[in-house]
């Protein structure tokens, strides 16, 4: 997979998180970034499912739960 080198300016609580994870785990830090970017991604893709099987008409999460009786 190609890559592309980003800078981005977090939290210094979230740098922090960031940095024990990638010590405990001994992975990157962008590895995490990417897990989550990913993540971000795909429940943005499965919302916008969500709408348009809705008929465009958005409802809060606790009304979809609620539908979907989760």
């Amino acid at each position: 997979m190609a890559t592309k080198v980003l800078s981005a300016t977090i939290d210094k609580e979230l740098a922090q998180k960031l940095d024990e994870l990638a010590s405990e785990t001994h992975r990157k830090k962008s590895y995490f970034v990417n897990q989550a970017l990913k993540e971000y991604f795909e429940e943005l893709e499965d919302y916008e499912i969500a709408l348009q099987r809705k008929n465009g008409i958005a409802v809060s999460l606790n009304q979809a739960k609620g539908e979907l009786g989760v």
